[in-house]
């Protein structure tokens, strides 16, 4: 500590807090400190455990403006990594090239590093105790500190160690383990269903493969296929009598695949099953990807003047060994179905810019160079989820699609940001159809007998959990009357929620609501959401939208990154409960400016479904494009 006037203890969440306490000295009787992690229930028993002497550095709305800084400096950086390690086809099915933010931890951990530098040059913020749940992190913030010629104390090596060994081996020998069972019981569900079925007629060329995610509620029990991603395509195919396979991305079955491929197998909805097509040495090809990735050396750079090498190898380690396996099968089936001679015109892709993704168009133009694949994003776009802006190095690698399709020209525009050499065309906005027809669109059908909040959970439970309690701790605050309905994500159920919340904890107040979310917008006043994109159907409907941020996590606010007006954000129960209670006391006036701009959003978001939007799903119009 000689010569070094500042000093930091750095640990990750469990450390011995009188230890903690040894080593800071307290100075006006509390330390600043930061929590550098995603889980919710970790930063509040932290908090809870070393009391009001330590004061937790709000960087909730920091954040926002960091990530939004840093944004396209990371994209760039990710694009010249792409552009040293892509030569090797298993860098594209890693996390790293991914840039998504929901698998991926490098960008979330880049934030936190400018957060911090930031911090460091005003005295009053500078912070005596940094938790972090990264081990690898706590390792650029030492490079930083020494650079700085700040003395930083690392608690709890041991435990360190250990992190490593479970993050390292242990769990992706757990996820390898499960994916080899999975692949066996699919293996042997698929053998098992198909006796007595008709196999597919591989030889009956389709004109379109539809790539779609397959969840269990999709399929009725007579194989009656309701595509939740393509409503009104499958009908919209079969009028213009065009032969369509529809490749399957199963999600949510667990180890319970006999039901989902019985109801595929009967389905008059034409399903590649891929155990019917794969081969023994596809599987094993799967299986070992993860030596060939841990073979891999990475050539990294600096990013910002971080030297973040070693988050770079962490997150090839614990999370790119593992991740790849299914996209391995993804591509080894489209060069097999190459092989025997498939040739649609059309791949029509779910496309998110996910390895799994890369994988159907590596494999496609291997397998079917005449082939054109057509990528569509039938969604609103977030600034953070970083992966759905394809770049210039995956043009030039040839893994991107050949044209795009968004639900309008102002999403075309900002999908192009990081390259325009994929051509980009509207189309008809399918899961947005009703907010042209709807009635409550049309000032009619929502009159309440009460005063009704809902709230719209995101896909993530804990992320659930965190805008439930932080909605909690203002209860009492709220004027009386006031109900509270609760719609939780398709992903899980009531039980899990409510598991996780703590039943005990669960407020009478809360209201579960079961039924879509257009019959849930329909009896709400207001919406409170936080990082899902139905807070964007509210706003279309005119209904007043509080996005409540994480407090140590990337938002994502689809409205704000459109017109900050269009949405209230809170980053506090206190903020919440006084935009509830001002929003309840609106003037006519004020209100139905939420409905004029409600009307722009929805032309300026999407294009309704008629025959001639639904044109260039059949390729017909994108010659010219």
């Amino acid at each position: 500590m000689k010569n070094k006037k500042e000093y930091i203890v750095l640990s990750l969440p469990k450390f011995d807090l009188e230890k903690v306490k040894s080593k800071i000295v307290l100075s006006s009787g509390t330390a600043c400190w930061l929590y550098f992690g995603k889980s919710y229930f970790k930063r509040t028993d932290l908090e809870h455990r070393l009391g009001h002497r330590f004061r937790r550095i709000d960087i909730s709305r920091f954040q926002n403006e960091v990530s939004c800084d840093i944004r396209h400096d990371y994209i760039h950086w990710v694009d010249e990594l792409n552009r040293r390690n892509g030569k090797n086809m298993e860098w594209w099915f890693g996390s790293i090239s991914s840039r998504n933010t929901a698998i991926s931890d490098v960008f979330q951990l880049c934030c936190y590093l400018e957060i911090l530098d930031r911090l460091w040059f005003i005295k009053s913020t500078r912070p005596k105790l940094i938790v972090v749940e990264s081990v690898e992190l706590s390792k650029v913030i030492e490079k930083w500190a020494e650079e700085k010629n700040i003395f930083v104390e690392v608690l709890k090596i041991s435990f360190l160690k250990r992190v490593k060994i479970k993050d390292y081996f242990i769990i992706p020998f757990i996820r390898l383990a499960k994916f080899v069972v999975t692949l066996m019981l699919r293996w042997m569900v698929a053998r098992i269903t198909r006796l007595g079925c008709e196999l597919k007629d591989f030889k009956t060329v389709p004109s379109i493969i539809l790539d779609t995610f397959v969840h269990d509620y999709c399929l009725s029990e007579d194989g009656k296929f309701n595509d939740r991603y393509f409503p009104y395509l499958h009908e919209y195919m079969s009028k213009k009598r065009v032969p369509v396979w529809v490749h399957p991305v199963l999600h949510g079955f667990g180890l319970n695949y006999y039901s989902i491929y019985q109801r595929m197998r009967k389905s008059k909805t034409l399903f590649l099953i891929q155990e019917d097509v794969l081969h023994f040495s596809d599987y094993l090809s799967a299986i070992f990807f993860p030596l060939r990735v841990l073979r891999q050396k990475i050539d990294v750079i600096r990013l910002r003047g971080f030297d973040i090498s070693d988050i770079v190898i962490e997150e090839q380690r614990s999370k790119s060994v593992t991740m790849g396996l299914q996209s391995v099968l993804i591509y080894r089936l489209f060069l097999r179905l190459g092989q025997i001679g498939v040739r649609p015109k059309l791949i029509i892709n779910w496309y998110e810019n996910q390895n799994l993704d890369r994988a159907l168009i590596i494999g496609a133009r291997k397998g079917m160079p005449q082939t054109r694949i057509v990528a569509t994003q039938m969604y609103v776009i977030s600034s953070n989820k970083l992966n759905l802006f394809p770049t210039q190095s995956e043009v030039d690698a040839k893994i991107a699609p050949d044209f795009l399709l968004e639900t309008s020209q102002y999403q075309c525009k900002r999908v192009q940001a990081f390259t325009k050499d994929i051509p980009c065309q509207p189309v008809a906005a399918l899961r947005f159809d009703h907010l042209f027809n709807d009635v409550c669109l049309r000032g009619e059908g929502r009159v309440q007998k009460r005063d009704v909040v809902l709230v719209l959970l995101p896909y993530d439970v804990q992320e659930a959990v965190e805008l439930l309690v932080t909605l909690k701790k203002g209860l009492e605050q709220i004027k009386g009357g006031i109900n509270f309905l609760i719609k939780g994500h398709p992903d899980y159920d009531t039980k899990t929620l409510v598991d996780a919340f703590g039943e005990n904890e669960w407020p009478q107040k809360y209201e579960m609501f079961n039924g879509n979310v257009s019959d849930a917008l329909r009896k709400a006043k207001i919406v409170i959401s936080s990082n899902t994109s139905s807070m964007v159907e509210a706003a279309v409907r005119g209904i007043p939208v509080v996005f409540v941020g994480r407090q140590t996590v990337l938002n994502h606010n689809y409205l704000s990154d459109i017109n900050r007006e269009l949405s209230v954000e809170c980053f506090s129960s206190a903020e919440l409960i006084t935009t509830i209670n001002m929003l309840f006391n609106l003037p006519h006036s004020k209100i139905k400016k939420f409905k004029e701009r409600g009307d722009k959003l929805r032309d300026l978001l999407f294009t309704p479904v008629n025959e001639e939007t639904m044109m260039p799903f059949l390729g017909n119009e994108l010659e010219s494009s």
